[in-house]
Formats: C-alpha cells, structure tokens, sequence
C-alpha cells in the first residue's frame, strides 16, 4: 500500500511539472524595435541604426534586422514597442506611422496595421493557418529642434505558427 501511495503522488507531481511546460506554447509577444533616431535622422542607414527583438525566440540569421523573423500565434497578441537608443533620445520624437503587410495567409483583420505612438498591438486572426507574413514597419522621426519630420521603414517578418 506504501508503494502504491508512493506512486500515485509521484503521478501526480509529475503530471503538475508537465502541465505548464505544455501550455507555454502559444502566447502573445511583444517586438521591440530599438532606433538610433539621431543617427537615422542625420543620413544614417535604418537597418545599421537598428535591432529588432522579440520575447518568443525572432532571431535574424544574418544579423540585419530586414531578416529578423517572429514566431506569432493564432489567436494571440503582437505588440510593438519603439525604443531611441541614441545619444540625444531627448532631442526627437519617434512614433510608429503603420504595418503594411503581405504575406500567404490572412493573418489580420486590417492592412495596414494602425501606429500612431510608440506602442502598436494587433492581434492575429484566430483562424489562421502556419504561413509567412513580411511586413514593414513604418515609423517617423521628428526632430524637436528644427520641427522637421521624416518618414522611414524597415521590412522584416512574422512566421504564424
């Protein structure tokens, strides 16, 4: 009777263990994209003034953040989030303008994605297949000392697993 006890509460402390590594798989994810607005601003190349992460393993094979791919889920949120990592964060103002997108699935209800600050969320349709969606990010610099605005973009991509 010891051992059968003894089995029984190892099942079940098993079980317990193994239940919340199997409900990590799909989650909502948030992307930040990190900006050099100063150095973009003045001429500097947006891909060299830029880095891309995201809390669900992205990654860019070669390191350019064109190629940064997320991994999203059905069902689930993405959310952006602009970061100026420059030496003058002070000295300009940065919003994301919109997401267009393309791609092998119907993954959003809406195209382009609405921007509008620093933060963006979309949530991708619940019935979405596994596909690959390329998308722009589009976001404007504006610098506070002179008033003038600037529009640029940056392509990278979502994988809907």
């Amino acid at each position: 009777m010891k051992n059968n006890s003894f089995l029984f509460t190892f099942l079940i402390l098993m079980l317990l263990g193994l239940g919340p590594a199997f409900g990590q798989g799909a989650k909502d994810i948030t992307i930040n994209f990190r900006i050099n607005a100063e150095a973009i601003f003045n001429g500097g190349d947006v891909a060299e003034n830029t880095s891309l992460s995201d809390d669900n393993g992205g990654s860019s094979e070669s390191g350019n953040p064109v190629d940064f791919e997320s991994r999203a889920f059905a069902s689930k949120f993405i959310n952006w989030e602009i970061f100026d990592v420059g030496p003058n964060p002070d000295g300009y103002q940065i919003k994301f303008l919109d997401f267009p997108w393309t791609g092998d699935v119907t993954a959003f209800a809406q195209n382009p994605i609405p921007g509008g600050g620093r933060k963006a969320k979309v949530k991708v349709e619940d019935n979405t297949a596994g596909g690959n969606v390329k998308y722009t990010i589009r976001f404007t610099i504006r610098s506070n000392a002179t008033g003038e605005t600037f529009t640029y973009q940056l392509d990278p991509k979502i994988r809907i697993i």
